[in-house]
């Protein structure tokens, strides 16, 4: 797709203006991101935005989703977006007590700017609301001797640089600790881990009378930038990215990187390890260990093989699909002892 913009030999900071996405569903912002970064790449000198993301969990481009993510909770019990960004780092939960802020600029004829140039504006507005905040390493925002309620991540791609990051106002720390804290599986993947640091909330902080609202009003002026409409070519990009790339679990999910997932538990009738190999977001491999005893009449057993058999194939971030294909077992005949196949179909779906 071309883009009619500014050339970026004419470009000046001036030229950088502000954009809202008009929207709070993530794969659309994330799609917006990745357009806007496009429309650099040719020649557009870029923008700076602020924008919200109802109740989602976006993760980095090289992590695991599975490793990462309470994705039964997240997808299946809440409803909520399960997004990949373009861009490193870990795993973040957001919802509507959260800012996002995005840079997206050309770096034709002027050198890559430092995150500390870009950020000092913002640091110093939350200074001027009485906040000691400093910026620990490269990526985080934080109070200081309180916690962090900012993660940054940057990229370089052609002819252009982003940074953005997110602005802990009010988030619901109850959800962020369900859905970003895996259970009760175990996984070794070969993605790139979260460290999950101490965060905090900037609104117990702050004076009663600032809201979000005020905040956001106060960061756009801290930067100062016109306020534009987003062109009507990367609002129609950004769709057909959130379409076809943001709004799909081949991205979302299927990119996560091979791993190994472990679920155990104890149950009367004795212990029970299911590992699983996952890729491309296809169980495929399963092998079923405990110390469990097997019914005598082998006429009557359904051997292990076959429950692991079942698994094969099932989409590896739908448990309520393992638990339907032992439903059609009877489990009964797989363990000796007191077997209580709720219980297990329970203890599949991750309940």
């Amino acid at each position: 797709m071309a883009f009619g913009f500014v050339v970026a030999s004419e470009m000046t900071m001036d030229q950088i203006s502000y954009f809202e996405t008009g929207t709070t569903w993530a794969p659309q912002n994330l799609a917006t991101e990745e357009a806007l970064s496009l429309a650099v790449s040719q020649g557009f000198p870029g923008g700076f935005m602020l924008w919200q993301n109802a109740p989602s969990v976006i993760i980095g481009r090289h992590q695991n989703a599975f490793s990462e993510v309470n994705i039964h909770e997240l997808k299946t019990k809440r409803g909520n977006d399960l997004v990949r960004r373009m861009t490193g780092g870990g795993a973040v939960y957001h919802d509507l007590g959260n800012l996002n802020f995005s840079f997206i600029l050309s770096l034709r004829d002027r050198p890559e700017p430092t995150n500390q140039a870009f950020l000092a504006p913002l640091i110093d507005y939350f200074k001027s609301l009485g906040l000691s905040v400093v910026m620990e390493g490269r990526n985080d925002l934080s109070i200081a001797k309180v916690g962090k309620f900012s993660g940054l991540a940057g990229r370089r791609f052609q002819n252009g640089w982003q940074l953005h990051g997110t602005i802990m106002y009010d988030v619901d720390m109850s959800v962020l600790e369900k859905v970003l804290l895996v259970d009760p599986a175990k996984f070794r993947g070969k993605g790139v881990a979260s460290v999950r640091a101490r965060v905090t909330n900037l609104k117990p902080h702050l004076s009663p009378s600032i809201t979000l609202s005020d905040l956001w009003a106060g960061i756009q002026g801290a930067y100062g930038y016109p306020a534009k409409p987003l062109p009507y070519d990367i609002q129609r990009l950004a769709l057909k990215l959130t379409e076809e790339k943001y709004g799909q679990d081949a991205w979302n999910i299927g990119q996560s990187p091979p791993a190994d997932l472990l679920l155990k538990n104890r149950f009367p009738f004795g212990a029970l390890e299911l590992h699983l190999s996952v890729a491309n977001n296809k169980i495929q491999a399963a092998k079923l260990t405990g110390d469990f005893l097997t019914p005598s009449d082998q006429t009557e057993q359904i051997p292990v093989d076959r429950l692991e058999a079942a698994l094969l194939t099932l989409p590896a971030d739908d448990r309520a699909l393992w638990a339907k294909a032992w439903h059609d077992l009877n489990l009964k005949r797989a363990f000796y002892g007191q077997v209580d196949q709720t219980e297990i179909e329970n203890w599949l779906k991750g309940d």
